[in-house]
């Protein structure tokens, strides 16, 4: 039982997440009776219901507490389950209508998980200030069962001359004990009558019998409520009645309709048909759109009206002139000797002889009658009964093991009306056979009397073959003297289709799990309290805390990264739009991280809140950065191209210059006699001057600086400029001289280091092979290598010698290598790992960006296909080792 309820939970969870629009055929309205079908104000209420829904078009449907013969707690829940359970399977009813105090006490208490914005009309209420109570109550109304007490004791005291006493008899029902009350309240209006209570509550039916036959004169009995006796004994109001009429030597009173003819002398009483008639003019105008707080409770006295039995009347010669104006009497024969005395008198002479026949005929006759008007009415009753009620009956005498199976649980399994033996085995056959120890078991102990009643569910085979998911439900209403029940009825419920909603939803559900649980970021689901309603498998490895315990807690206590943007969740909920953070900095275990956070709303009804998404982009950023520097050092590339080329001219004026000079001065050219001559100057002693002050070496110095300008300008153009066709053959040895060359123009004003003050040495193979390479992006790695090396070496302080490289290159199974070694503070093994790591550095802030070396291995190892390593010794040396294939296509 609790895994059905735990099903129709969920069930109830997921309509109410989804929200879908239904919109019904025809309106629906459903009718909770306190009662049975077989309880005689039933089938009054309901036909007056109908006589107005009817013929609006509007479907009914009928639901029975049965709360007369079984009112307990028990009944109650497995009611409310009962209900609650069909409930998740149908179509929402547009009005809900109550019979009597006990269906609307129920939906009362249970309107806010059964009914929450469902109007509610009730009728047949005793409890007249609860009714009354309903008019501030925007959603419920109705019309109230209001007896007519004080009418009829007025009539009792009328019609029974020198009454004394009034005897009440009352049970503990709450309809009785709410009449029972009222007529408490007029002890001051009626002092010459003495109200004494028989209460069934205090006693049993055999007690209340013996003291009604002890009535004496001056005395009549009002019956209030008679169904349950102390010992919870439960009678239908026929057996009661029979009990208290063939007790009773006074007339006995009733407050309402059902029970006159059978013994009861009348009384002011309450149509039901008149109050099934308002109830239903009420749903209607629900349903046509008038609001229910615009329509009061409506007071239920005036439908109330004066009826009484002639029989009973004659039984205790009352006149008819004692009665109050406007009664109607039942059972009232026409005086036909009155009328037609004559034509009697002339007809006895006739027909004496056939008299006594005719007489014996007729009350035959009628006694048949009435016998087939019962049954008619019965199986009109049942037939009313079956066809409001969805579920299979069956009614099982278990001495003989017949079984009644109503003409619904026929149809359920696909029978027509005649094929299924009415016996216990047609279940037993049809039950699976894996469910019918279980099935039994449940059966058994409510026989054996350690249940009073039960709920199970299996598994039948319909008639075309397939298997249909039941549950059943039953109580014993029939026991022997050892508690054995001897009869059984119960409802057996199609559910097959709940089963496989409810399967598909487990599975749909599972199957989203499963994909948000394999997304890579961090989803997170809350509601608009700020509550975690859904919690992924990366939430849980980020916070170390499963969705179990995350679901349900503040998002601030489970993942606190989040408390900053709870703002933001208000305003994406608000706002409904997307909200996003990109490229969050966080730290780390000394780290730094980047996240994209996303705020989604998801609006649904009751079901509003948003789902945050947090990606780990720290890898994207970097690689971004990557790009934006590496076009910066093309920037810088094209810069110093551009640079080159404008440095060439003036070298080149320099160089011309020079030449000049020393032609001009120096040289024995017959221009520069010719022009001594004419200023009468001694060429001899002018070369004798610039000598002495080393002009020609100065002018010789202005020639060599023009040269190595001109190197490093050519080694720049070569490792800026990319050749048209990039990858060509090239000699790595000569690659790393010119990026030495390079290299030594190096000069750092801030660390005062000097890359021509390191010592090389060099050990080159003679016999290499050619690469197929990129040229200026190789020289580029060189060139990072030899910085990052001369930075340390500078940083080092040497005991003695000083910085050196020792440089070589070397063929080896298909690759040549590069290595480039220096004896500067080395690499520690930590972080010998992550080296390469993009914007990883052990360089103060502002002395690098970290992007160096990784940006030297993406050029070797995804550019070339080679490799790119590194070995150190802490405090001693760094070796790093380039590896270029020999053979490698163009297209690689």
């Amino acid at each position: 039982m609790k895994k059905i309820l735990v099903l129709n939970v969920f069930a109830l969870f997921i309509c109410a997440f989804l929200h879908p629009a239904i919109s019904h055929a025809k309106p629906q309205v459903l009718l909770i009776s306190s009662y049975h079908p077989g309880f005689p104000t039933f089938f009054k209420q309901i036909n007056g219901l109908r006589s107005v829904l009817d013929p609006a078009g509007v479907h009914l449907d009928v639901e029975f507490m049965d709360s007369k013969r079984f009112m307990n707690k028990k009944n109650l829940i497995a009611f409310r389950r009962l209900l609650k359970m069909k409930l998740a399977s149908l179509d929402k009813y547009d009005v809900v209508v109550t019979s009597d105090d006990n269906a609307l006490n129920f939906v009362v208490k249970n309107k806010k998980d059964l009914f929450p914005a469902t109007p509610i009309v009730f009728c047949g209420v005793n409890n007249q200030s609860l009714a009354r109570s309903m008019n501030i109550n925007e959603n419920i109304t109705g019309v109230i069962e209001a007896v007519s007490i004080s009418d009829n004791i007025q009539a009792v005291s009328d019609l029974v001359p020198g009454l004394k006493t009034i005897y009440l008899i009352v049970d503990s029902t709450p309809s009785g004990q709410a009449d029972l009350e009222q007529v408490n309240s007029l002890n001051d209006d009626f002092p010459e009558i003495k109200f004494v209570e028989i209460p069934l509550k205090r006693m049993n039916w055999a007690e209340m019998e013996e003291i009604l036959g002890r009535l004496p004169n001056e005395t009549a009995v009002l019956l209030l409520s008679a169904y349950r006796d102390k010992d919870g004994v439960s009678l239908s109001f026929e057996e009661g009645l029979q009990k208290i009429i063939s007790s009773s030597s006074r007339p006995v009173f009733h407050l309402y309709e059902h029970g006159i003819g059978a013994g009861i002398i009348g009384g002011k009483v309450i149509s039901h048909h008149e109050q099934g008639v308002v109830a239903g003019r009420i749903a209607l105008d629900i349903l046509n759109g008038t609001p229910v707080k615009d329509i009061p409770v409506v007071e239920g006295i005036d439908a109330n009206k004066f009826i009484f039995d002639r029989i009973v009347l004659d039984r205790f010669k009352i006149r008819d002139s004692g009665l109050p104006a406007g009664s109607f009497i039942v059972n009232e024969s026409e005086s036909v000797w009155g009328a037609h005395r004559i034509e009697i008198l002339t007809g006895l002479f006739i027909i004496a002889v056939l008299l006594v026949f005719s007489i014996a005929l007729s009350m035959a006759y009628l006694k048949l009658r009435r016998t087939q008007e019962m049954v008619r009415e019965s199986r009109e009753r049942f037939a009313l009964a079956m066809a409001a009620n969805k579920d299979g009956i069956w009614d099982w005498n278990i001495e003989t093991d017949d079984v009644y199976y109503s003409p619904g649980y026929k149809a359920m399994l696909g029978y027509s009306e005649n094929e299924l033996p009415s016996h216990v085995d047609s279940w037993v056959d049809l039950i699976h056979e894996d469910d019918r120890s279980r099935a039994f078991e449940v059966n058994n102990r409510c026989i054996n009397n350690e249940i009073e009643n039960f709920e199970v569910e299996f598994r039948m085979q319909a008639r075309d073959g397939n298997w249909l998911w039941i549950l059943g439900r039953g109580n014993a209403v029939e026991r022997d003297e050892t508690g054995k029940a001897v009869r059984m009825i119960g409802t057996h419920t199609d559910i097959t289709e709940l089963k496989s909603s409810l399967e598909e939803i487990r599975y749909l559900r599972n199957q989203l799990k499963s994909i948000i649980d394999s997304m890579p970021f961090i989803l997170i689901g809350l509601n608009s309290k700020g509550q975690v309603t859904r919690w992924n498998r990366k939430a849980s490895e980020v916070a170390g805390i499963s969705d179990e315990q995350a679901v349900g807690k503040q998002v601030a206590d489970v993942f606190p990264r989040l408390s900053p943007y709870m703002e933001h969740v208000r305003e994406s909920l608000r706002d409904r739009e997307i909200w996003t953070d990109p490229r969050v900095a966080r730290r780390e275990n000394g780290n730094i991280f980047y996240d994209d956070i996303m705020i989604y709303p998801i609006c649904s009804g009751e079901q509003d809140g948003v789902v945050v998404q947090i990606e780990n982009v720290t890898e994207r950023v970097r690689l971004e950065d990557m790009l934006v520097q590496n076009e910066k050092m093309l920037s810088v590339g094209g810069l110093a191209a551009g640079m080159a080329h404008e440095i060439n001219n003036p070298l080149g004026i320099i160089a011309q210059g020079a030449q000049n000079i020393t032609r001009r001065v120096l040289g024995d050219l017959p221009a520069n006699q010719k022009a001594a001559e004419a200023r009468n100057l001694d060429l001899n002693e002018l070369h004798g001057y610039m000598n002495d002050r080393d002009i020609p070496k100065i002018i010789e110095g202005i020639s060599g600086a023009v040269d190595r300008a001109g190197k490093i300008v050519r080694n720049m153009l070569s490792f800026s400029r990319k050749n048209q066709d990039s990858f060509r053959e090239h000699n790595v040895s000569k690659l790393l001289d010119r990026t030495i060359e390079l290299a030594g123009n190096e000069y750092d004003l801030s660390t005062k280091y000097d890359f021509k003050k390191i010592e090389i040495v060099r050990e080159y193979d003679s016999d290499i092979s050619s690469v197929f390479c990129e040229g200026s992006e190789i020289q580029q790695v060189f060139l990072n290598l030899l910085k990052n090396s001369a930075q340390s070496m500078n940083a080092k302080r040497y005991r003695a010698g000083g910085p050196k490289f020792i440089l070589r290159v070397f063929e080896q199974e298909g690759y040549v290598n590069i290595e480039i070694e220096d004896n500067g503070q080395g690499i520690d093994k930590s972080e010998g790992k992550r080296i390469f790591e993009p914007f990883y550095t052990t360089k103060k802030v502002g002395e690098g960006t970290g992007l160096g070396l990784a940006i030297s291995y993406f050029i070797i190892a995804d550019l070339h296909r080679g490799k790119l390593d590194v070995s150190s010794s802490h405090g001693n040396w760094t070796k790093f080792v380039v590896s270029l294939p020999v053979k490698q296509s163009v297209s690689s």
